[in-house]
C-alpha cells in the first residue's frame, strides 16, 4: 500500500464527492498532482479522533457542512444502511473521511508533505480552525500541541506512525 495518495487536481473535487457517497477508492490522475499523507495511518489512527471531535451530527457529521466526517455517531455512509449510533465506523466511512480531509486544501496539504516539521502545517484551514485561530462555528477543538492536535498535525506532517498512534490513543483516552 502506498504511504501517500496522489490525485489529479482537475478531477479531485468530483472524485471526493463520489468517494464520500460511494466509498470509491479509485485514484485519478490528470494535471497537477496532489499528495495527501498516508491513508493507512489516517484510517488506522486519525479517523476516530476526527470522528469523535468533529463528526457528531451537530458539527461535521452533517450533510450541511462543507467538510463531512462520517462515522458511528454522525452521518453514515449511504451504502452501509446503518443509522447513527449503530455498529462501528466502517472502512468505507474512514476512507471517505480521508478523502474529505485531504480535499479541504489539496495544494496546501501537498506543501505540508514537502515541508515535514516545518511551518506549512500551520497554514492549513483544518489546523487553524481546529486550534481556534480562525473563525469556527464549533470553536476551539484542539489546543496547540495537545494529544489530539499532535495526532492530526503529526499525520499531516508525516511524523512516524508510532508517534501518531501514541498521540491519537492518548487523545481518545481523554474523551468521554
Amino acid at each position: 500500500m502506498n504511504a501517500q495518495g496522489v490525485f489529479g487536481i482537475s478531477s479531485f473535487a468530483a472524485f471526493v464527492a463520489v468517494a464520500a457517497l460511494t466509498g470509491c477508492k479509485q485514484e485519478l490522475s490528470s494535471g497537477l498532482e496532489v499528495t495527501c499523507p498516508s491513508r493507512q495511518v489516517y484510517v488506522q489512527h486519525v479517523s476516530e479522533v476526527m470522528e469523535r471531535r468533529c463528526g457528531t451530527l451537530d458539527c461535521h457529521g452533517s450533510d450541511f457542512r462543507p467538510l463531512r466526517i462520517l462515522g458511528r455517531d454522525g452521518l453514515r455512509h449511504q451504502g452501509e444502511r446503518k443509522r447513527t449510533g449503530e455498529g462501528v465506523t466502517t472502512d468505507a466511512e474512514k476512507s471517505a473521511n480521508y478523502y474529505a480531509v485531504c480535499a479541504v486544501e489539496p495544494e496546501k496539504v501537498s506543501k505540508v508533505g514537502s515541508d515535514p516539521g516545518g511551518n506549512a502545517v500551520n497554514t492549513l484551514l483544518l489546523v487553524r480552525k481546529g486550534r481556534g485561530q480562525e473563525g469556527h462555528k464549533g470553536g476551539k477543538v484542539f489546543d496547540p500541541w495537545d494529544d489530539a492536535d499532535r495526532c492530526v498535525v503529526g499525520w499531516l506532517r508525516g511524523d512516524t506512525e508510532q508517534s501518531i498512534e501514541k498521540a491519537c490513543k492518548a487523545a481518545l483516552a481523554k474523551l468521554p
